[in-house]
């Protein structure tokens, strides 16, 4: 039987659909927030002060927590500080077990001549219960050295790969990319697919935190699974259902604009439209949002 969350996504801020979905009724969390570093979204900063903004991140862990089912499992991507505060303030009390899992990229910015450069970010698995489910055989990967023994024992009794080890080497979805919107940060594809196969079978339920881009959604679509998701900017809330009604084609208006032969930016009148007046923003503000953090 279908309800009102399921294949839905909502123009709200995410904490007012948290709070109105009922316990125990999603089988994954996949959560991506704003990184509270000074990110812009459609020319808006929605960074604020770093206790503040910890507060508002254990407030989601709650409501998700919640909802989660006692056999579900959450994901949580974010930098390792805010990721570290999360888990000591609130996760570790009440999960079965949280694992930190590392995210590792190429980069060509935060370069510092005083200390390395950060290349990686905090993904934290919550187990809500120690009968979470887990699916190695959707996404096993090759032996390293499939001629050892006990490996070649593993094969015969039916092993199809390894467990993924927890770190993943994923690059960042590049501006030149053809999968990239004018979103300012999207998660690769093979990463989300990757937490989604490993803890989710056809007709789960995932609550996809922050609506973005839309590649989230796309996937969880393509893989069957059922999904609901919160998107507080109309501008990318509509990028989401234009993507979905394309199966998750990009149409022009929603592409990164690009520079030519000349290092013009190529017009995009959709981009470089406000998406309010100074106005109509006041009162969308009142009305709707909740917290100051959107969404990835």
């Amino acid at each position: 039987m279908k309800t009102k969350y399921e294949n839905i996504i909502f123009c709200d801020d995410v904490m007012n659909v948290l709070k109105n979905m009922p316990d125990k009724s999603v089988d994954m969390i996949y959560s991506d927030p704003d990184y509270n570093v000074g990110i812009k979204y459609n020319d808006k900063s929605y960074t604020r002060n770093f206790n503040e903004y910890i507060q508002w991140y254990v407030e989601l862990a709650q409501e998700s927590f919640r909802v989660l089912k006692d056999d579900g499992n959450m994901f949580f991507i974010n930098y390792p500080k805010q990721n570290a505060n999360l888990r000591v303030r609130y996760l570790d009390d009440v999960c079965h077990e949280v694992v930190d899992y590392v995210w590792v990229y190429n980069t060509n910015v935060g370069h510092s001549p005083k200390k390395f450069t950060r290349a990686h970010r905090s993904i934290l698995h919550c187990r809500k219960t120690k009968n979470n489910k887990w699916f190695k055989k959707t996404v096993a990967e090759p032996y390293k050295n499939p001629k050892d023994k006990r490996i070649l024992q593993n094969i015969s009794n039916g092993s199809s790969g390894r467990m993924p080890y927890s770190w993943m080497y994923y690059d960042l979805v590049k501006n030149v990319s053809k999968d990239k919107t004018f979103h300012s940060c999207q998660i690769p594809l093979g990463l989300v697919e990757k937490l989604i196969l490993a803890s989710t079978l056809p007709n789960d339920l995932i609550f996809i935190h922050f609506g973005g881009s839309g590649n989230e959604r796309i996937m969880a679509k393509q893989l069957g699974r059922k999904y609901v998701s919160a998107e507080i900017d109309e501008i990318y809330y509509n990028m989401i259902l234009d993507r979905i009604r394309l199966d998750g084609d990009i149409p022009t208006k929603y592409k990164l604009p690009i520079r030519n032969k000349n290092h013009e930016k190529e017009s995009n009148r959709f981009y470089r439209r406000p998406l309010f007046t100074q106005r109509g923003a006041r009162r969308l503000h009142t009305i709707r949002i909740r917290g100051p953090f959107r969404s990835r």
